[in-house]
């Protein structure tokens, strides 16, 4: 939350960085500088210096400089900072891998110029060097977890039909209750994204798995599920997570998931073996059905 302030002060700071006066010169620091050309459509302003007989514009002493199309420059740190993956932001304006990298190597640079709290923020998150979330997204994970928790372990609930409390459990790991009024069994999950599902036991490591931003394959391989029941799981735990109110979780979790494959290039950097049949992390495990550990 304290951030935004410098990630508004670096966005305006690029829209505002072309049109900026020139003082002096970027190449002899001199400051007869006289002006040389009209700025015309996407033009820049250009000025002759007379000291060391070169020209320059406003971005002559920037990372910034034969850089085109800067009227996108500050919507692509936009994107930047919201975690788009380098596809998706690609794909959003156009460009291609070359000029991607070079607009992010340029926003990069300027972001550990002008905000260095911002860019150490959003170096370590967007190489995935530290993976321990804010306060405020790690209270949400825990309510998340501790109202799962509670849901699959409550031993009393109040009927949704007669609304008496008089319900007992119904053996079993779904929470399943009967009440004694009315003679109705009922599930508690009846009107949440989980109803219909089953393998409850496996459902508190999948969902921290899921808000840790792991993949489809990973989240198969550490659960021991099929391809298929993985992505439902995962987007029925996602509705979950909307449905409690956690937007801010939600964010955290594509910003994460968007940044694997920067965690996945360095693994096998450092000597890490990666299955190209499914391009997990995880091994392959003995049993379906059982989570299993990194190696």
């Amino acid at each position: 939350m304290h951030l935004r302030p410098d990630a508004r002060r670096l966005i305006n700071y690029l829209h505002e960085l072309p049109h900026r006066p020139v003082r002096f010169c970027p190449w002899c620091d001199a400051t007869d500088l006289r002006f040389r050309s009209q700025p015309a459509r996407q033009r820049l302003a250009r000025y002759y210096c007379r000291s060391c007989r070169k020209s320059c514009n406003s971005l002559s002493d920037s990372p910034f400089a034969n850089l085109h199309r800067m009227d996108q420059w500050a919507a692509f740190a936009v994107y930047l900072l919201a975690g788009w993956s380098s596809v998706q932001i690609a794909a959003r304006f156009g460009l291609t891998s070359k000029v991607y990298f070079s607009w992010g190597r340029a926003v990069g640079v300027v972001m550990a110029e002008e905000c260095a709290e911002l860019h150490q923020w959003w170096t370590t998150r967007q190489f995935r060097e530290n993976l321990q979330p804010p306060e405020h997204i790690e209270r949400q994970q825990r309510a998340v977890v501790t109202w799962l928790e509670a849901t699959l372990n409550a031993r009393h609930a109040r009927c949704p039909k007669c609304g008496g409390g008089q319900t007992y459990r119904i053996k079993g790991l779904r929470p399943k209750f009967k009440c004694d009024r009315c003679v109705t069994c009922f599930c508690t999950l009846s009107a949440t994204p989980l109803t219909g599902m089953i393998r409850a036991d496996l459902w508190v490591d999948f969902i921290k798995g899921v808000m840790d931003g792991q993949s489809i394959q990973d989240l198969k391989r550490s659960s021991g599920l099929g391809m298929g029941a993985s992505k439902r799981w995962r987007e029925q735990f996602l509705l979950l997570i909307e449905a409690l109110g956690h937007s801010e979780l939600l964010g955290w979790i594509v910003w994460m998931r968007s940044r694997r494959s920067n965690e996945v290039v360095s693994l096998v950097r450092q000597g890490g073996c990666l299955d190209m049949a499914t391009r997990s992390v995880y091994p392959q495990g003995l049993r379906k059905g059982r989570f299993v550990s990194k190696q």
